[in-house]
C-alpha cells in the first residue's frame, strides 16, 4: 500500500486466515479449507462475487466450526441487497457515522470492481457532509483525508488512511505504544522504531471484506513501523511477529530509503522474500499462502507479488517451493532477494541509492 506518500500497509499481512484455515484442516475437508483461501485471494483483490463463488461452489456441509461460521458469514454479507455496516457498537457518533460510509464504500467497490472510482467519489462526498464547510475546498480524497483525521484525534482516536491497493483505507484504535527493535536482515542490521497499535474500532477493510477473519498486519514509512498488535495472536515474542512483522516491515522500511519511488509490488515482493528467507514453521504457512493468493493484477500487490515470488524461486530451484526442504527454500529466498539487491544497484544511477 502507499497512502499519502510512503505509506506501505501490510500489508503483510494479512493472512491470519490462511493460517486459521490450516489450523483447522482436521475438521473441514480439503476442499473447504482450498475454497476459503480461494474466497482469501479473491478479497485482497477486493472482489467479493469472486469469493463467494468460491465458497458457494462447495458443500456447506464440508466446512466446520469457525470455516462454517466464516462462510455463513461471508454468504450473508455479499448476499444482502444493500450494504452490510457493522458499527452499531460504535458510542462516538461521529465515527460510527464514518465508518457507516466507510463499510458502505468498501461493500459496494467489492461488489462491483470496475465501479470503485464512482463508489470513492461517492464517499468523497459523504465525507465532506460530515466534515462541513472545513473540508469545502478538499476535492480528493487525499486532500480530504486531513481534515478527517483531525476530527478523530479530536475524539480520541489514531486513524490510518490513504490507500490499501486497490481501495481506500480507515483503520481506527485507542492506544499506542513505542519500542525500539533491532532486526537484522538478510543484508545487514537495521535498528527501527515499531510503533503497537491496539484497541481498534476498525482493522480496516481487509478484515470487513473477509468478515472480521484476518486483518493487515502493519505497515511501514521511511521512518517507523506500524504493528497491529491483535493480529498477532501468539504474542510479540513470536515467530509469527518476528518474521511477519519485524522482518517484512523493516525490509519495507528499508526499501523505502534505499529505493525512493519503488513499487508497491516490488515492496511486497522483497519483503515476502524476507518471510521465506527467516520464517521456518511460519515460512511454510506464509509460502502456503503465496501459493494459493496470486494474481496478475499489479493494483493487487500482495496477490501480484506472490505470483511472482513463486515463480523465481521455481525458476532459480529447478523445482516449485514447496517440493523442496525448509532449508533449501530459506537459502534459495535469501539468494533471491540479495539477487534483486544486486539488480537494483548495478541499475541505479550513481548516487541514487541510500543505505
Amino acid at each position: 500500500m502507499k497512502p499519502k506518500a510512503t505509506l506501505i500497509l501490510l500489508s503483510a499481512l494479512l493472512c491470519a486466515a490462511f493460517a486459521a484455515a490450516a489450523a483447522e484442516a482436521p475438521t473441514s475437508s480439503k476442499t473447504a479449507i482450498a475454497a476459503i483461501a480461494e474466497s482469501t485471494s479473491a478479497i485482497l483483490q477486493a472482489d467479493s462475487a469472486r469469493a463467494l463463488a468460491a465458497l458457494e461452489a462447495t458443500p456447506a456441509v464440508e466446512f466446520q466450526g469457525k470455516d462454517a461460521d466464516y462462510r455463513a458469514c461471508m454468504l450473508a454479507r455479499y448476499h444482502a441487497k444493500q450494504p452490510v455496516l457493522t458499527t452499531s457498537a460504535v458510542d462516538d457518533t461521529f465515527l460510527r457515522g464514518v465508518l457507516d460510509d466507510y463499510q458502505d464504500y468498501w461493500w459496494r467497490s467489492m461488489a462491483a470492481p470496475t465501479q470503485r472510482a464512482t463508489q470513492e467519489a461517492a464517499l468523497l462526498s459523504k465525507l465532506h457532509k460530515r466534515l462541513g464547510s472545513g473540508a469545502a475546498k478538499a476535492t480528493t480524497m487525499d486532500e480530504i483525508e486531513p481534515f478527517l483525521q483531525t476530527q478523530l484525534e479530536q475524539r480520541g482516536f489514531h486513524a490510518q488512511l490513504g490507500r490499501t491497493p486497490p481501495l481506500r483505507e480507515l483503520m481506527v484504535w485507542r492506544k499506542q505504544e513505542t519500542r525500539m527493535y533491532d532486526v537484522q536482515l538478510p543484508d545487514g542490521p537495521y535498528t527501527v522504531r515499531v510503533e503497537l497499535l491496539d484497541d481498534f474500532v476498525s482493522r480496516g477493510w481487509m478484515a470487513y471484506g473477509r468478515c472480521e477473519r484476518g486483518s493487515a498486519g502493519g505497515w511501514a514509512t521511511d521512518k517507523t513501523l506500524y504493528a497491529v498488535v491483535p493480529r498477532y495472536s501468539q504474542g510479540l515474542d513470536s515467530e509469527e511477529f518476528r518474521v511477519v512483522f519485524l522482518g517484512h516491515e523493516t525490509q519495507h522500511f528499508a526499501d523505502q530509503n534505499a529505493y525512493p519511488g519503488i513499487a508497491s509490488w516490488e515492496l511486497e515482493y522483497r519483503a515476502k522474500l524476507v518471510e521465506l528467507a527467516q520464517g521456518r514453521e511460519v515460512g511454510l504457512k506464509r509460502l502456503d499462502y503465496m501459493m494459493t493468493a496470486q494474481s496478475d493484477d499489479v493494483n493487487s500487490p500482495h496477490t501480484y507479488a506472490n505470483k511472482r515470488v513463486v515463480a523465481d524461486l521455481t525458476r532459480s530451484m529447478g523445482k516449485a517451493p514447496d517440493a523442496v526442504s525448509i532449508d533449501e527454500l530459506q537459502a534459495a529466498a535469501r539468494e533471491q532477494l540479495l539477487e534483486d539487491t544486486r539488480r537494483r544497484k548495478a541499475q541505479a544511477p550513481a548516487g541514487a541509492i541510500a543505505k
